[in-house]
């Protein structure tokens, strides 16, 4: 495996994903924006969203859906909590009026699913934090649907499975990879999540969903991506740089197997190439 540093100075950096032209978009909470930058080495293009841009999301047409979180985890400023969405350039709101959307992804029922954790999160008293919750947008009509309406304190990254039965989310405090199974209507279910995995020693993130359906995490505070199977087994552990702060991931569409990570300590974008005997595969 080879790690490249493709871009500094970003701030703190999250929410990456794979753009059709083979750059990657990312969100900087602390600059209020979102940054596309070209790993072949082109200019890195800045769009302003203020506030504290979180997740991120591509629709199939090439639009972009930003978590607005409103203002926390240091955030650039104040701003109206909800999910953006920018098309060529411009930023406007798909829809507002949630707590402090985290991060988000496309479910199998089309829909913007999103993970809210209400609030900035005081981490010397996180019994104290607001259960999260998880909605469901229509990215035409921008209604949005509570689905999860007393998750843990501080969820965070969210993903599903390959046959879209399950809904994994992380449990931030808690090291925990939980699933929520489907319910026949779309939703899930009300019933108390398994925990699929518990995290050692690293609090889990943001996730991708290989094409294997493995779970890629982003644990933060252990400078490492673990790569959990569908049956709750840590597969691989990649680590990155010591004082990284890797946040969130997303996998590359070229023809090497490619992983591009946020990482905000660091304020920069890297790219881990997995091309070495027992890296893990993505298998596109």
């Amino acid at each position: 495996m080879h790690i490249d540093v493709l871009a500094e100075g970003l701030g703190f950096t999250e929410g990456p994903v794979w753009l059709d032209d083979h750059r990657i978009a990312l969100t900087s909470i602390s600059h209020g924006c979102v940054y596309i930058v070209d790993p072949s080495g082109g200019a890195t293009e800045r769009v302003d969203t203020g506030g504290g841009p979180n997740g991120l999301a591509r629709g199939l047409d090439g639009t972009l859906y930003v978590a607005q979180n409103g203002g926390v985890f240091g955030a650039s400023g104040p701003a109206e909590p909800g999910v953006q969405v920018i098309i060529n350039g411009r930023v406007d709101y798909l829809v507002g009026g949630l707590g402090a959307p985290n991060d988000l992804t496309f479910g199998p029922d089309g829909r913007l699913w999103v993970t809210d954790t209400r609030g900035q999160i005081d981490h010397t008293t996180p019994g104290d934090g607001l259960p999260g919750r998880v909605w469901a947008v229509d990215v035409d009509t921008g209604a949005a649907e509570l689905i999860v309406e007393s998750g843990p304190v501080f969820i965070n990254g969210l993903g599903f499975s390959r046959d879209g039965r399950t809904l994994l989310v992380t449990a931030t405090l808690i090291a925990e990879l939980l699933a929520y199974q489907m319910a026949p209507a779309g939703a899930a279910s009300w019933l108390k999540p398994l925990v699929l995995h518990t995290f050692d020693n690293g609090w889990p993130d943001g996730m991708a969903i290989s094409a294997l359906g493995e779970a890629w995490v982003a644990l933060t505070a252990a400078d490492r991506i673990d790569v959990i199977d569908g049956a709750g087994q840590r597969s691989a552990s990649i680590a990155v740089p010591a004082g990284s702060l890797p946040t969130n991931l997303c996998i590359g569409g070229g023809p090497v197997d490619e992983v591009f990570v946020t990482a905000a300590h660091g304020e920069s974008l890297l790219r881990l190439r997995l091309h070495d005997r027992g890296d893990p595969a993505l298998t596109r």
